[in-house]
């Protein structure tokens, strides 16, 4: 009797520990699917509301290569580099002895060119020895510069030396040829009184054109029936204001020969005022100008 009723307790407990885990199972199921409930309507909502609200994605700063930028530093380098100091120009008058031969004056004009000087005349002609020629030019360009370019002419075969006059009182001169209209308005005359007239006009300007070719001690070459020819000797500063106090007349040619260039004899001259260049200060301690001197 004693193990039945101990049978009876070990089953009755067993069938209520089974009892407890089914209503325990069940419970948890119930509240899992409560949980999935509100998972699925949070998700659900979620997505409503993106679709309602697009995101707008922020534009991430940009750093710019390539060759708009590579345009830009170098824009800001040249703008924020200071420019350098202008050299001083100065006006140089250079004397080049040379073998009379062809090619020695474009050889000459190429190194002036290379060095960056703008030749405003330059003249060449033979001289009294022959096969020696003597180019005379007349350039604008820095001092320091010119020295070399003076050691490389010298270094030139066919030049025998070269002479530069920049500093020195010297006697330059300049031809000059023009032709100018000695017709008045009233040229075209229809009637024998207007063609006097016209005469009687171009002679008044002729001789107008013979005075004011006598105050510049100039000639007249030529007369035709409208033009006149004038000859001018002289500094190139009175041949441009003689240009200028013609110009009225009407120029119909002019030609310049460019200046032509000659060392004065030295102190004690009869035109010592008349001066083309102002002398160089040398002190007696120093010796000669070896600059001068033909390379040995």
């Amino acid at each position: 009797m004693f193990r039945r009723s101990l049978v009876r307790t070990v089953h009755s407990r067993q069938m209520l520990a089974a009892a407890a885990g089914r209503r325990t199972v069940s419970s948890s199921g119930s509240g899992s699917g409560k949980n999935n409930s509100k998972v699925n309507e949070s998700a659900t909502t979620a997505m409503e509301y993106k679709q309602q609200h697009p995101r707008q994605l922020r534009r991430l700063p940009r750093v710019e290569t390539g060759t708009s930028a590579a345009e830009q530093a170098v824009t800001n380098i040249l703008y924020n580099t200071p420019t350098a100091p202008k050299m001083q120009t100065e006006r140089h008058i250079l004397d080049c002895l040379a073998q009379d031969e062809p090619g020695v004056l474009s050889r000459v004009t190429g190194i002036m060119a290379a060095r960056g000087f703008n030749i405003d005349t330059l003249v060449a002609s033979k001289t009294e020895v022959p096969g020696l020629s003597r180019m005379t030019l007349v350039l604008k360009g820095p001092a320091i510069v010119m020295e070399q370019a003076k050691k490389q002419l010298e270094d030139l075969v066919p030049i025998w030396a070269v002479l530069d006059y920049s500093q020195t009182r010297i006697i330059e001169r300049e031809s000059l040829l023009v032709k100018v209209s000695i017709l008045g308005p009233e040229a075209d005359a229809e009637t024998d009184a207007d063609a006097d007239a016209a005469f009687l006009d171009a002679q008044e300007r002729l001789r107008a054109l013979r005075q004011l070719s006598e105050l510049f001690k100039g000639q007249v070459l030529d007369v035709g029936p409208s033009t006149a020819v004038v000859s001018l000797n002289a500094k190139s500063d009175r041949i441009d204001a003689f240009l200028k106090l013609v110009r009225p007349f009407g120029i119909l040619e002019a030609v310049r020969s460019g200046i032509m260039a000659m060392p004065r004899a030295g102190s004690g001259t009869m035109f010592e005022s008349e001066q083309a260049a102002p002398q160089a200060s040398v002190s007696h301690a120093d010796g000669p100008d070896l600059s001068n001197l033909p390379p040995s």
